[in-house]
């Protein structure tokens, strides 16, 4: 045999290639068995053909600074479960939940799986917890700089996309609250440093905090932002209506939308007045009138206000040159009340996206792949009733916050809708949270998010909110109304199943499509008769 390889290359070449087809089918056989719950683990014992597969924690062994840990896993559904000795109810998915308590040091947990054979599978999980009252060093915080009079002006410029203010210096899972976004080429006043922010002073008794990469300082001796206002202008087009305010240089800006009534109220720091003319033009179908006040030295204060019962969105920005824009979006004019959605234009955002999975299910379903499957089924839907859909991800690719906004921007929907799946955090009871949400940032966009919010409670699905003042970056546009759906919880067994049937997902589409219809058929403008 030896000799006849020697002599015989293609056969050797044959059973090489043949060798390494074998080894490749063990090793991925190995795989699929280990992603199933069939593969060895440290602390594994009993039978390992019993599926048992652990999801959170991500690992056997795991380091935390609190009292208890969630798990949530996943075996056959006819199998039994056990944490710790206790049972936990196996649901028709085969996922099972628990919450285990910590001790200061190591603790071991069992998790344990029996088949109606009475075969079991055991995983032993080690969890490291810190001491909380260990004397540690104190985790240094930023040092507050402020800089000496004599230093002063220090002036920034935004060179970056989508760049923001905050109010402070505090954090938060999405970030620190936000006060409103700048363009480039805005000039602000430094006044200090704290971390990796700027202290940047808007008005005698205001100051806000830029993260660093988003300025570059001009040199010394660059005068502080200062302008007297000039002349307004109010006009329309077929699609929308202007403000225009000239100005000198490119200022600080925070905008509002205030209720009861409709006003955009824009504050503009570094501006002293001098508008002695404001003109309006009869194309301006959705502003009722134009005013202004000085709210305090270099603090220009201009309000819009509306003739419509509903804030449909706007845009301010610099545009070309140094004159202030807001470009105001009139109430969408109904085809018909009875199809209010014909016509419409719906920006429809499916969260997270490739190497995002989001959050994950005891099952192992990731948020990614249930927030697409539902936007499409929405879009789907919508298509159905006339709409025009602007999908941010229609597969399964990453797709930035600052790429999500820009997009949504240009599209000139009327409406957005972000569709998510939520979660509890690692050291919350699995089995007590549950339900629907809806959340917005700003205040004027509640009606939309009550309306789909209703609607989803028409399924059978908790309350779990509708939330405000959200520091979610799709719901800090202020270019339309717009809604973040966190669907179901896919941290408790129950919502994710719910989450996983294509059938509930289309219930789900069809109820948000029933509010965003109730939204426009009672804000939306109705053609005379």
């Amino acid at each position: 045999m030896h000799s006849s390889l020697r002599q015989n290359p293609s056969l050797r070449l044959i059973l090489s290639l043949l060798l390494f087809a074998l080894c490749s089918f063990a090793l991925t056989s190995h795989h699929l068995a280990d992603e199933a719950g069939f593969g060895t683990h440290p602390g594994d014992t009993g039978r390992n053909d019993i599926p048992l597969n652990i999801i959170i924690p991500a690992s056997d062994t795991t380091s935390v600074a609190l009292s208890r840990h969630r798990i949530a896993a996943n075996t056959h559904p006819e199998n039994r479960a056990f944490i710790n000795g206790k049972e936990v109810t196996v649901h028709p998915s085969g996922a099972f939940v628990g919450l285990v308590d910590l001790s200061v040091g190591e603790t071991a947990a069992e998790i344990r799986v029996r088949t109606p054979e009475g075969d079991t599978r055991v995983r032993k999980l080690h969890f490291y917890r810190t001491d909380p009252d260990a004397v540690t060093p104190p985790q240094a915080t930023p040092e507050v700089i402020r800089y000496a009079e004599d230093q002063l002006p220090v002036v920034a410029r935004i060179q970056a996309r989508r760049a923001f203010l905050n109010s402070g210096s505090g954090t938060d899972r999405l970030g620190g609250a936000r006060l409103g976004y700048l363009e480039r080429g805005v000039r602000l006043d430094v006044v200090g440093e704290h971390g990796s922010f700027y202290i940047v002073r808007l008005s005698e008794n205001m100051e806000a905090y830029l993260p660093m990469h988003f300025a570059e300082l001009l040199p010394e001796g660059t005068p502080s932002p200062r302008s007297l206002t000039g002349s307004a202008t109010v006009s329309g087009t077929d699609a929308f209506d202007m403000v225009t305010l000239s100005l000198g240089q490119r200022l600080p800006y925070i905008s509002n939308m205030r209720t009861d009534p409709n006003v955009i109220e824009i504050d503009i720091f570094g501006a002293d007045s001098n508008t002695n003319w404001i003109t309006h033009l009869q194309s301006a179908e959705g502003i009722r009138s134009v005013s202004w006040d000085q709210a305090g030295t270099n603090h220009f204060r201009l309000y819009i206000h509306l003739e419509h019962d509903m804030h449909w969105g706007y845009h301010i920005g610099y545009g070309v040159g140094s004159s202030l824009r807001v470009q105001v979006q009139r109430p969408p004019r109904l085809a018909s009340t009875y199809r209010p959605l014909e016509g419409m234009s719906i920006a429809v955002d499916a969260g997270h996206g490739g190497e995002n999975r989001g959050a994950i299910g005891a099952t192992g379903a990731a948020e990614k792949d249930i927030a697409l499957d539902i936007s499409q089924k929405l879009k789907d839907r919508l298509e159905q009733e006339g709409a025009r859909v602007l999908m941010t991800r229609d597969r399964d690719i990453n797709v930035s916050m600052i790429q999500r906004s820009e997009m949504v921007i240009a599209s000139d929907a009327h409406v957005l809708v972000s569709i998510h799946a939520n979660s509890i955090g690692s050291a919350t009871n699995p089995d007590a949270i549950r339900g629907t949400s809806s959340y917005y940032r700003h205040h004027a966009f509640q009606p939309l998010a009550y309306m789909v919010h209703d609607r989803m409670l028409e399924l059978p699905l908790r309350d779990f909110g509708l939330i405000g003042s959200f520091n979610f970056t799709l719901n800090a546009l202020t270019e339309m109304p717009n809604v973040l759906v966190e669907t179901a919880f896919i941290s408790h067994p129950v919502d994710e199943m719910k989450l996983l049937d294509p059938d509930f997902q289309d219930r789900m589409a069809e109820k948000i499509v029933d509010g965003l219809r109730d939204f426009f058929r009672k804000y939306g403008k109705s053609e005379p008769i």
